[in-house]
């Protein structure tokens, strides 16, 4: 294993990143040491068991909080802020519910002041890919949940972000629903071959993905694993090669679940 995963065309570097919070109980480190990186065009999980700091690593890349330790480098410089070179879709994708699709979509790129004609043809363009083309002009409320999510990931998409990153962006969807948005997330990665960040606590998920899973320790959170997936794709979800893989993962993951157990409950 290279905790680093170290390369020239790193788009995101995390050089032992930290985060503490302060709580009733005193303070918590949250996570610790964390060092990884992002490549050009690479699409990476994050896995770990719950409250191992999973979104707190997001939300310090994304620079809606800023690390105690450590350095968050974007294409070498640091990220001191939130940034449109980072888009973050949410579980919830607090889309406008006065705003059409079209007009959630491109909102972004209207706050940027991106001209009107190159404005409209950069949303139609991402509502094709994510097909809700034909839906252009319906509002939020007529929508499925996974449409809702599909317009969260368009509007994410638009922006053209360096780094898209993604917080367990179908954890609220049903299983039907889950299982098609993850397809057709694959299919987009394949075509366009944007740099990805993507959080789950699903591990088969994780791996049908990613050109690499990385495991987060029981808190404080810490890289434990780099797991490369070099399955080509697309990818059999019943491959036993890949479920070689899963199995190797939760393995490791099971563990730190029992610290967490063991911690919270005691032995």
């Amino acid at each position: 294993m290279n905790p680093a995963g170290s390369t020239s065309s790193s788009v995101l570097a995390l050089r032992d990143v930290s985060k503490n919070f302060s709580t009733r109980r005193g303070e918590l480190n949250a996570v610790t040491d964390i060092r990884f990186d992002v490549r050009e065009g690479e699409f990476v999980c994050v896995v770990g068991p719950s409250g191992c700091g999973k979104s707190t690593v997001l939300n310090l890349i994304a620079g809606l909080d800023r690390p105690d330790g450590g350095s968050i480098l974007l294409d070498g410089r640091p990220v001191d802020g939130p940034g449109p070179d980072r888009v973050v879709v949410f579980q919830e994708g607090a889309l406008f519910p006065w705003m059409t699709v079209s007009e959630n979509v491109g909102y972004g790129l209207k706050v940027q002041k991106v001209p009107a004609e190159e404005l409209d043809q950069r949303v139609e363009k991402v509502l094709r890919l994510v097909h809700l083309d034909r839906f252009a002009s319906s509002y939020i409320h007529e929508l499925s949940g996974g449409m809702r999510q599909r317009v969260a990931i368009a509007r994410g998409l638009v922006l053209q972000p360096r780094i898209l990153l993604m917080d367990e962006p179908f954890n609220a969807l049903d299983t039907q629903t889950r299982d098609l948005l993850i397809e057709e997330l694959r299919a987009i990665h394949s075509e366009i071959r944007n740099t990805v960040l993507f959080v789950t606590h699903n591990v088969r998920e994780a791996v049908y993905l990613a050109d690499r899973v990385i495991l987060i320790s029981f808190r404080p959170g810490s890289v434990r694993n780099i797991f490369k997936i070099a399955l080509p794709r697309p990818r059999d979800p019943d491959n036993p090669e890949l479920e070689a893989i899963v199995r190797g993962i939760v393995g490791e993951l099971h563990e730190e679940v029992e610290k967490a157990v063991a911690k919270e409950f005691g032995p």
